[in-house]
């Protein structure tokens, strides 16, 4: 996901230098590489299939290809050009960081205002499509999800509290509203338990990120919530966030509003909810950083499944 890669590098750049390529050594593949890791291609992919999931539950067999395809690219350059504003905004907070030292804007392979342009054009570009091939609720809903995580979460709440990931996880139901909207011209209740998934799973999963990368955060000031907490209440609160989520995986069972999604769907909510709920169990027992960092990486393919198991169920 966006939030973790493993191939850190040991180079530091000075903040104050204007450290720019040369332009000339530049392939086009290293600059296409490097756009590409501008938009966090991870959390990216999990947003679009977010949006494509809440389409085909509210079109089920009558969704269209076409209207994916449109969906996918207005969904990709949002969410894409959202994060390349972030990185815009940070990157002076990202180079500190062994987790994000080699993101494009923060060693200058990227030039901070080509990025911020290509940000901005990019989520323009995405209304637009949203709203000639959709309607003006879709486009509404992506505008708040870009501008939520931008404003709400990246510039207001991320440096001011540690429930920022709590709160700023608002930004990650707007996909769902977005691909709901796209067939139905409104806002259904399906749409929002698709995503308060996402948003009950965000806390736990980059709260065990940053609890492996504690020493990041205390050096760019972030308060992130292993910052200002110890390693067994942080777990404590991986536990106690994760519980909604099983519990809301399996509700429509209980509360037909919230769809209709067949019994696939729930033997695979439950059956990739027994990882996790293991882990769970091992934090309780051991509440370490490195069991904490396990709840992350158990719960980086969660949402991807669930989501699978949504489409199966409805097309099937």
């Amino acid at each position: 996901m966006e939030a973790v890669d493993f191939q850190g590098q040991d180079v530091r750049f000075n903040l104050q230098q204007d450290i720019k390529p040369d332009s000339d050594k530049v392939s086009l593949r290293e600059k296409i590489s490097n756009y590409v890791q501008l938009t966090k291609p991870g959390i990216m992919v999990l947003l679009v299939l977010e949006a494509i999931t809440a389409m085909i539950v509210a079109a089920k067999r009558e969704t269209s290809l076409v209207a994916i395809v449109y969906l996918a690219i207005a969904g990709i350059l949002a969410s894409g050009g959202s994060a390349a504003i972030n990185q815009y905004l940070e990157r002076d907070k990202d180079i500190l960081m062994t987790r994000t030292d080699w993101r494009p804007v923060a060693t200058h392979q990227i030039a901070p205002k080509s990025a911020l342009i290509f940000g901005i054009v990019s989520v323009a570009i995405s209304l637009f499509i949203a709203q000639v091939a959709f309607n003006y609720v879709a486009m509404l809903m992506i505008l708040l999800g870009a501008l939520s995580y931008v404003f709400l979460y990246t510039l207001f709440l991320k440096p001011r509290t540690e429930w920022n990931i709590v709160i700023g996880g608002i930004a990650g139901v707007f996909p769902a509203l977005t691909g709901w909207a796209a067939v139905t011209g409104s806002i259904g209740i399906p749409a929002i338990f698709i995503g308060s998934l996402v948003f009950l799973w965000t806390p736990p999963h980059f709260w065990g990120l940053s609890m492996k990368f504690k020493e990041d955060y205390i050096k760019t000031g972030y308060p992130m919530l292993p910052v200002v907490k110890t390693e067994k209440q942080v777990i404590n609160w991986i536990v106690l966030s994760s519980i909604p989520l099983f519990v809301l995986s399996l509700l429509p069972a209980l509360i037909p509003a919230l769809g209709s999604y067949g019994l696939i769907y729930y033997v695979i909510a439950a059956a990739v909810a027994i990882p996790f709920i293991a882990v769970d169990i091992k934090m309780i027992r051991k509440p370490t950083r490195d069991n904490g960092f396990k709840a992350f990486l158990v719960s980086l393919p969660y949402m991807f499944i669930l989501f699978g198991a949504m489409i199966a169920a409805a097309i099937i």
